[in-house]
């Protein structure tokens, strides 16, 4: 046998050797884009059980302030119906959210499922950071009007008030996904409601690396 053909004989092992390469991590790609939708299709069950629960809530809410809206105190009526706006406003995130899920396809294009993780990723952490928000709402609702007869509890309640406050701010501002190391935020997001996201997040990043070496591999074996 020649050079020549030992050459090309070697050349061809190779072109076949990076082939099957490209396909393994084309297959590798595949195989992880049904492994995020089944992920992602397991948050669904509590996403409903989660709207049912807060649309019933909701209702027992408007039903109690409207019932309640002629003799109530201020302080009662308007925590109320404050932690009914923000709860509405999260449910309605949580509708959202179950839109994003179904809407995810493994025919689509791989920056379209980045964008809808990046999108329901933003939307767990607007809804925590909104929970916080009703904190302060709980030292409110049952102050009698009385109450502030005496200075004594008048300045306690003042200063719970002003401690939930300062502390549903703070985690307000705070929980961001820069954050996600930190053992607070790992114990206040946790389940299965945050975890199939980060999960998700991380195997897309894998996926982009498998088309990051098949296109490299494609461009090698052109120039050569």
């Amino acid at each position: 046998m020649q050079e020549s053909e030992l050459i090309e004989l070697w050349r061809s092992y190779d072109r076949k050797l990076e082939e099957n390469l490209v396909l393994n991590r084309q297959n590798a790609a595949a195989i992880t884009l049904i492994k995020i939708k089944s992920i992602v299709g397991s948050m669904i069950p509590m996403k409903i059980f989660l709207i049912v629960v807060s649309l019933l809530w909701l209702s027992l809410l408007c039903l109690v302030l409207y019932r309640t809206y002629d003799y109530a105190t201020p302080f009662f009526w308007y925590s109320i119906a404050i932690h009914v706006v923000i709860f509405a406003f999260v449910t309605g995130v949580h509708i959202y959210q179950l839109v994003l899920i179904y809407q995810t396809d493994l025919s689509e294009a791989l920056f379209t499922t980045q964008d809808r993780l990046a999108r329901l990723k933003g939307s767990t952490l607007l809804v925590t950071r909104l929970m916080f928000l009703h904190a302060p709402i709980w030292t409110t609702f049952s102050i009698p009007q009385r109450m502030f007869e005496n200075p004594v509890w008048s300045t306690v309640q003042i200063l719970i008030t002003i401690i939930f406050v300062v502390a549903a701010l703070w985690l307000f501002f705070n929980t961001r996904y820069e954050n996600r190391e930190k053992k607070w935020f790992k114990f206040i997001l946790r389940g299965n409601q945050w975890e199939p996201v980060v999960k998700s997040i991380e195997m897309l990043r894998e996926i982009e690396q498998y088309k990051t070496g098949a296109a490299d591999m494609s461009q090698k074996r052109r120039v050569s």
